[in-house]
């Protein structure tokens, strides 16, 4: 079972770790990108942050699409991972179904514009995140679990 999809481009850190991780009580975690899938000495690194208690998958998007479209899974608690929001539009588009995505840290990166005090949206993360929209994916801001939800991120991303 999914029990949260986040975007968080730090992916595998301390809030993650002992805050996100725990709250869901997530037994699995899945990172889905194409570009960490390749890179031996990246996902190396994320699994030696990843705690004991908690599996860590690196997936590409085709690879998250097969495993996780199977359900072989359903009875295990996931958190998927990913750290930004086009390869989200990419499963949705190739048949995966997403409710709901937790817009966590963006970082500040060249071209990006503010959206919220940790959320920094480049023209494409913009149009990935309105996609989203349009395909009916709730987006929540949601920066720890003992913040509230806030929904309106996506008024904020219209204007940016």
């Amino acid at each position: 079972m999914i029990c949260n999809v986040r975007i968080d481009d730090r992916l595998i850190h301390g809030q993650t770790v002992t805050m996100w991780i725990p709250h869901f009580r997530a037994t699995h975690t899945v990172i889905v990108s194409d570009e960490i899938a390749r890179d031996e000495t990246r996902k190396a690194i994320l699994k030696m942050g990843c705690p004991q208690s908690t599996k860590l998958s690196i997936f590409s998007i085709d690879t998250a699409l097969e495993k996780l479209g199977r359900h072989i899974d359903d009875d295990i608690r996931i958190m998927l991972l990913f750290n930004d929001p086009k390869p989200i539009v990419d499963l949705i588009k190739k048949g995966f179904k997403i409710d709901a995505v937790t817009v966590g840290n963006m970082s500040n990166k060249t071209g990006a514009k503010s959206i919220r005090k940790t959320i920094f949206v480049t023209e494409k993360d913009k149009e990935a995140l309105l996609e989203l929209d349009n395909l009916g994916v709730k987006l929540i801001s949601q920066m720890v679990p003992n913040e509230p939800e806030d929904t309106s991120v996506i008024d904020d991303i219209r204007k940016a």
